[in-house]
């Protein structure tokens, strides 16, 4: 086993003053320590080690395994202090033999893939690898002396050691309530080979910090593709349904109201949470659905997205047909897809084409939609 990476939750946080402890203080729909995972490049460790008490584990946890089922996670029991947790997670990853393994407080959930892969190729070189950042602020100390910033530098995590080394170190440090790994481990005569950490990666501590990573954090772009054809039913009375807005047009043939704007717009959402396509979540051969409003879909996807954190930033949708005339149509589309989905109309484009005669949608015989989302997270 190559990397591990061990995830210290086991603090409560008392100077955060909150009802929960700061690592499982919810960000939207989900806490620090998810919303860390889900930005982690799983490929980076053979295992995961999350050090916590039962009773957050319990509580606060429980479907973590299932959530990031890419992720090798196990958990390890937290002791009283930083200091026990770590040493206690060393111990249990023993029986794992990594070659590295990097230590990370769950209060610093912006640690970034870039850092984390510095980190470990500088474990190639060395046997330890710290970051740290350095601030340009005038320091003085409350006796008003002057201090220069450049002779003081903040730690950060996660620290990367070489795991026999690390082990031997907290096996070997007594009487001492180490503030980090770095301290245990230069206690025990070990070199600390210092990188330059990540601004960016600040420890959330008290309230002020939480605010600061709110206002800090990156947002989250991802986009989605969704495309739908049905056949012209020229023998049916029924009217044409396109996002919504029935149409005095020959309708198209479906197990639903066979609506290929909302489709195509649905599976661009689906596709945009990497989730599986409409057929999936309605299926057409279940009886539940047969001559549905596809409004429906729309608003299962609108609601997912609002579970997911995120929102439609724009929306395109673009009608391949020979008839109905698209342009006339247009505002009333938009309409319902504003309300239905909760954006701005101004934020959604409907065009439309037609196939030049060519095929069977140029002949006239069937209507296509084609639909391009972009969502970011709120």
């Amino acid at each position: 086993m190559k990397n591990a990476l061990i995830l210290l939750a086991g603090g409560v946080g008392e100077r955060l003053t909150t009802k929960d402890p700061k690592q499982f203080l919810k960000i939207r729909s989900t806490n620090l320590i998810e919303y860390f995972l889900s930005n982690l490049d799983s490929r980076l460790f053979d295992i995961i080690i999350i050090a916590t008490k039962p009773i957050f584990r319990k509580k606060y946890l429980s479907s973590l395994k299932k959530k990031f089922n890419q992720h090798n996670i196990k958990f390890s029991i937290s002791g009283n202090t930083r200091q026990i947790s770590s040493k206690k997670s060393v111990n249990f990853l023993k029986k794992y033999n990594p070659e590295n393994v990097l230590i990370h407080d769950s209060a610093r959930p912006l640690a970034d893939n870039h850092l984390i892969k510095r980190i470990i190729n500088c474990l190639n070189k060395h046997d330890s690898c710290i970051p740290f950042v350095l601030y340009n602020d005038f320091i003085k100390s409350k006796k008003n002396e002057m201090l220069n910033p450049k002779n003081i530098i903040n730690i950060q995590t996660p620290q990367g050691f070489n795991f026999k080394k690390i082990y031997k170190a907290h096996k070997y440090a007594t009487n001492i309530n180490a503030k980090d790994d770095s301290s245990v481990f230069e206690l025990q005569n070990q070199k600390l080979k210092m990188i330059r950490g990540d601004i960016i990666n600040i420890k959330i501590t008290t309230k002020n910090d939480l605010e600061y990573f709110n206002r800090l954090k990156l947002k989250e772009f991802r986009s989605g593709i969704g495309y739908d054809v049905h056949a012209l039913n020229f023998n049916s009375n029924k009217k044409l349904t396109l996002c919504g807005v029935k149409i005095l047009h020959p309708p198209l043939v479906g197990h639903s109201d066979a609506d290929v704007g909302y489709h195509a717009v649905c599976d661009s959402i689906l596709g945009s949470l990497s989730m599986k396509d409409i057929g999936f979540h309605f299926n057409n051969k279940n009886k539940k659905w047969k001559n549905s409003d596809s409004k429906i879909f729309i608003k299962f996807c609108a609601k997912t997205l609002t579970l997911a954190g995120f929102k439609i930033v724009n929306l395109d949708i673009n009608f391949i047909c020979e008839t109905p005339n698209i342009s006339k149509l247009r505002n009333l589309m938009k309409k319902n897809l504003s309300t239905l989905l909760n954006i701005s109309i101004k934020n959604i484009s409907i065009k439309a084409t037609t196939n030049e005669k060519i095929g069977f949608i140029g002949r006239g015989e069937a209507i296509a939609a084609e639909s391009i989302v972009q969502i970011a997270n709120e």
